[in-house]
């Protein structure tokens, strides 16, 4: 019996004895952990297949230049535009007439105009390196300035900055712009004097002018008091300042700096006695062929006084001789 009994209770399934694991605990920590594998596995995977895609270009050490502004754009009728399709301006400029414009040894030129017309080139063409490049310089004189647009069959320049001063003759020839630049007839005087500062100083006093010009009357037209010696040339009306012979030099601006290289002892002082203005030449508008470019070259030279860069140039070419500062073309 009792070996039936033994027999019976082998023959029983043994009940398993469930063994309770000790990471259960864990188990949530362990779910939050797989996800975040797996996050990371797909974001490796997306390293790598964007990785094989074909780049839009090869590195490179040399340094990639620096985007520059576009070109400007004009109406397709416009003189302009005419400029920028022909890829070049004709600028006339003085060869020899410093610090206006004048040509250096090696063949550029340089002086305030010369700069006012490489600014009038950039307007038209956009940033350039190296605005000579789009610019075909014409050597005139103050005489060949005018007709330089004016000739035919076709003109030798597109504009002209050539210290044109506006008269009868001129303006009915070609058109021209607003004062880019006002000069006259000034007063030099030793740099010691401090006695004449302006117009009415002059009187009783002797000023120096030189023959073949109406500078005396001028002088005369301005103080009737002051006294005036006529002298053949401003080299012997220089010496003649420098001896004490007469008070005062009056003679055009741009002679005035010269006599001021010349002798750093001398000053410019007082106003102007004469004034003249000096223009942009552009060939008059036939059948619309100089569109819009007056009033361009008008807009431009507006912004360039606005903006500072009359004054920077003037500063540049001009202040060196002058020894003056201006803002503005006309006081």
């Amino acid at each position: 019996m009792r070996s039936l009994r033994r027999a019976a209770s082998a023959a029983r399934p043994v009940p398993r004895r469930r063994i309770r694991s000790p990471w259960r605990a864990y188990r949530p920590l362990g779910r939050a952990y797989a996800r975040e594998m797996r996050l990371v596995a797909l974001a490796l995977v997306g390293i790598a297949l964007v990785s094989c895609l074909p780049q839009q270009g090869t590195s490179s050490p040399t340094p990639t230049a620096r985007p520059s502004a576009a070109r400007p754009r004009f109406e397709l009728a416009s003189y302009m535009y005419a400029l920028q399709t022909k890829g070049k301006i004709r600028i006339a400029v003085l060869e020899n007439a410093p610090p206006f414009a004048f040509r250096e040894p090696n063949g550029t030129y340089s002086g305030f105009e010369a700069d006012l017309g490489r600014e009038l080139a950039k307007a038209i063409f956009g940033p350039l390196p190296n605005e000579d490049s789009v610019i075909e310089w014409v050597a005139v004189d103050r005489s060949t300035a005018v007709n330089a647009l004016a000739g035919l069959p076709s003109p030798a320049a597109d504009v002209s900055f050539a210290s044109i001063i506006p008269t009868p003759a001129s303006s009915s020839a070609v058109d021209l712009s607003d004062p880019y630049l006002l000069s006259g007839e000034r007063i030099l005087i030793a740099a010691t004097n401090d006695e004449i500062k302006d117009i009415p100083d002059l009187d009783s006093q002797t000023v120096c002018v030189t023959q073949g010009t109406s500078v005396g009357d001028d002088v005369q037209m301005a103080n009737e008091f002051a006294k005036t010696l006529t002298l053949d040339s401003y080299a012997s009306c220089l010496g003649a300042l420098r001896r004490s012979q007469v008070d005062a030099i009056v003679a055009d601006e741009a002679t005035c700096w010269q006599l001021m290289k010349e002798d750093p002892g001398t000053k410019l002082v007082g106003r102007y006695l004469t004034t003249e203005e000096h223009a942009i030449g552009v060939k008059k508008s036939a059948a619309n062929d100089r569109e819009g470019f007056l009033s361009f070259i008008d807009g431009w030279l507006a912004g360039a006084i606005r903006d500072g860069t009359w004054a920077r140039l003037y500063g540049l070419d001009i202040s060196p001789f002058s020894k003056e500062t201006k803002t503005t073309p006309v006081p």
